[in-house]
């Protein structure tokens, strides 16, 4: 086989990679917006796209046997996956009306919700992820019946081929796909990638000049070598079921691992639209090396069980090599390393912090696959059918990991005592598999195995504190909670001499006490009864530490819901009693622990008030609260009379984005107006009527009837300062231009932008 025909083939397989991390970014982010962007619709989703790309791993290592031009299937699986690509948005659509009939009936529980997100991801999704997983044992099938190709380093090649380009397909979605293009656009993209692929695929097989071809003699030879291998090793060999079995528990550990380092790095990150793909990215660009690194040593040697079990013993300790990483990782601020911020150095940032924490054991977990497989496979002619297997024992090992890690681990051990565990699962794997006799306690080859697991208790032992607050090594004096929950990582700080309290959710700022703050979440939850003085029901979205809510309850509204994506952010609400009125004792309220907008699909009941507190648009949990069509849904939900409230911050905002967002909330709520407390807070209202100065000086008689609405909001002065826009001058200031659609929607942090502003705002008034 000429080496041109080869290359062609790899390019092709590593273009498969590109468009399989395309749609999985681009159908994950188009699912948050029917299950939404909690932790439980996010499993739910990668588990039905692992659980597809796995179940087609296996079934398609079944059937090769019976195939005589795996080329052409190659080329069909291209063309069949592009062809459900463009399907899949669509589908994604059609069911959202479906999910909100099934779940609109109030009370759903927890698991069942979990079940019913699961079954539709996997209706949608699994089709096409069925079919990408057929391409690897394809590929390797067609490899190991083609005469002169070098099985020995191939699979780590391809491997690495695969991943490489999965890796660019991440970093290409997250930065230019999702941030120039429409989500439509952006599959479209992914479409032309497969049909690249399959183009090329079909040359090769119309051009080769001589068919594929079994030779007994490769067959024996690689039964041959590995067998000398083994007896180099003088111990008896793990059976290729055990050996499989041991890759699925790796593949616990890796994506284990996976989890916990997202985590962490989230808390040092900016958790912009981006900043999950840009980890993504680097776990893969790890993989694809360590794959390569395989490949070429596997040129030379071939790898044995002391392959296997060495890389286990060393990803137990680079895994816990990660826990002193991150330790120091405060030491490495973005400004003292760039010096001042823009998004691509930010970028660089998150990249550089990735690999810093990443890139060896991930290698490690890279060189594993190629390595497994040699030692699984009989002959050549068995090839495609044991990488399948690999490939999905390795996968659902992944999607229990999953599970187990983001629902008991990670609640139950920490972040830190789940990275242990990972680490103590490795060096029992690299003990387990290691070939020596261990009875013969002084033999020379037990002296490395028994360092690594001297090394690993002692760096237990002296084992860094195990708080991730992002922004310090030491919490202090004044840290008075910290949780690593589900969802989040949330710590509470309270200075009582200051009398300043303050949360850190994964490390980025909430609920300051500070008095503009203050100002800001009292008049989100006293402006809205004062508006709409007969509200019977209101809904608060993004309860965070309840000051907003607490406010809202006290004007008498008979029924209160409030959501929140962190049961940890409600928990530490204990804490704010005094700020938020005890509204955790009242009886007019129930939490929900949803996302908002999910939420909204799901309620039955319609709400005289409804109120956003804190979220950022830049951030990857509230991006789509400052959509058209989240807006649209608001006004679904609204009686007649109801009043809409949202925070809308302006710091770490350009201002076309911030007028942008203006504009998406004028064209549902064409009434709105403006209001700002100060610092970086402005406020949107959205109501079913004009309100200008006449309907202000009636919410302020209201306002002077209600003393702590009074006293709160600094009296009718204060709050009269407070309306500077109304519906005509905000759709000036606001501009011409495009709105905010789910379709195309990305904000990246930026440089802040408060005062030039803040003082626009106050020049249009």
């Amino acid at each position: 086989m000429s080496r041109l025909a080869l290359a062609l083939l790899g390019i092709a397989f590593g273009l498969t990679g590109v468009s399989t991390l395309a749609y999985e970014l681009l159908w994950i982010r188009q699912a948050s917006l029917v299950f939404g962007v909690s932790v439980y619709a996010y499993v739910a989703v990668v588990i039905a796209f692992l659980g597809g790309g796995a179940l087609g791993n296996w079934l398609f290592s079944l059937v090769l046997p019976w195939i005589r031009q795996p080329l052409w299937l190659f080329a069909l699986l291209q063309i069949a996956i592009a062809g459900l690509a463009l399907q899949t948005p669509g589908w994604l659509q059609a069911v959202r009306p479906f999910y909100a009939a099934l779940t609109q009936h109030g009370g759903v529980a927890t698991s069942l919700l979990l079940s019913l997100r699961l079954g539709l991801a996997i209706l949608i999704l699994a089709p096409s992820a069925l079919l990408m997983g057929g391409t690897l044992p394809v590929i390797m099938h067609w490899i190991g019946r083609n005469r002169g190709v070098p099985v020995r380093s191939i699979v780590g090649r391809f491997y690495a081929l695969e991943t490489l380009g999965a890796a660019v397909g991440s970093a290409l979605t997250a930065l230019w796909l999702l941030r120039y293009l429409s989500s439509l656009q952006a599959v479209a993209v992914a479409v032309v990638v497969n049909l690249i692929s399959c183009g090329l695929v079909i040359i090769v097989q119309v051009t080769r000049k001589s068919p594929p071809s079994s030779r007994l003699a490769d067959s024996v030879a690689v039964k041959v070598t590995h067998k000398q291998a083994m007896d180099r090793e003088q111990h008896v060999s793990w059976s290729p079921r055990q050996l499989l079995g041991a890759y699925a528990v790796s593949g616990f550990i890796a994506l284990s691992y996976q989890i916990v380092w997202s985590r962490i790095l989230a808390i040092f990150t900016l958790d912009a639209v981006f900043s999950f793909a840009i980890v993504l990215t680097t776990f893969l660009a790890g993989l694809a090396t360590g794959s390569t690194l395989a490949a070429q040593r596997m040129r030379q040697s071939d790898p044995t069980m002391r392959t296997f079990a060495l890389i286990q013993l060393l990803l137990s300790l680079s895994g816990i090599g990660t826990m002193y990483l991150f330790y120091g990782m405060p030491l490495l601020s973005l400004e003292d390393i760039f010096g001042s911020y823009t998004m691509t150095r930010a970028i660089l940032y998150e990249f550089l912090l990735g690999s810093l924490i990443l890139l060896l054991p991930t290698c490690l977990m890279g060189y594993l696959f190629p390595v497994t497989v040699h030692l699984v496979t009989k002959s050549r002619e068995h090839l495609g059918s044991t990488t399948g297997q690999t490939s999905a024992v390795n996968t659902a090992g992944a999607i229990v990991g999953i599970l187990i890690t983001t629902f008991l681990l990670v609640p139950g051990l920490g972040l830190q005592g789940t990275l242990l565990l990972l680490a103590g699962g490795s060096l029992i794997l690299g003990l387990l598999a290691w070939p020596v006799r261990w009875a013969a306690l002084r033999r020379a080859d037990q002296r490395l195995p028994a360092g690594m697991a001297l090394c690993l208790c002692l760096a237990i032992f002296l084992r860094p504190p195990p708080v991730y607050l992002g922004f310090r090594q030491d919490p202090g004096d004044h840290l008075v909670y910290y949780e690593e929950g589900v969802e989040t990582t949330v710590a509470v700080f309270h200075v009582p001499e200051q009398n300043y309290k303050v949360s850190f959710v994964d490390g980025r700022i909430e609920v300051p006490t500070d008095a503009v703050s203050l100002r800001a979440f009292r008049a989100l939850g006293h402006l809205p009864p004062l508006v709409n003085p007969g509200a019977e029901r209101a809904l608060m979205l993004s309860f965070g530490n309840g000051i907003a809510t607490g406010s809202l309850e006290t004007h008498g509204i008979p029924h209160i819901e409030a959501v929140d994506l962190s049961r940890e952010m409600l928990e530490a609400a204990e804490l704010y009693w005094e700020e938020n009125y005890n509204v955790l004792r009242s009886p007019h309220l129930t939490l929900h622990v949803e996302d908002g907008r999910n939420f909204l699909l799901q309620t039955p009941y319609t709400y005289d008030i409804i109120t956003t507190d804190a979220t950022h648009p830049a951030n990857t949990s509230s991006w789509a609260l400052f959509t058209d069509e989240f807006y649209g849904l608001v006004a679904e939900r609204l009686t007649p009379t109801g009043v809409f409230f949202q925070w809308l911050p302006f710091h770490s905002m350009t201002p076309s984005d911030y007028r942008k967002i203006l504009r998406t909330f004028q064209h549902t709520f064409p009434h709105a107006s403006l209001w700002y407390t100060g610092g970086s807070h402005s406020l949107l209202m959205g109501t079913p009527f004009p309100f200008g100065q006449v309907e202000l000086d009636q919410m302020l008689a209201r306002l002077a009837q209600h003393p702590t609405a009074h006293s709160d909001l600094e009296g009718e002065l204060q709050v009269r300062d407070h309306f500077v826009l109304a519906a005509a001058r905000l759709k000036a200031f606001a501009g011409e231009g495009p709105i905010v659609t789910d379709q195309q929607v990305f904000f990246a942090p930026t440089t802040d932008h408060v005062q030039e502003i803040a003082a626009a705002i106050l020049a249009s008034r």
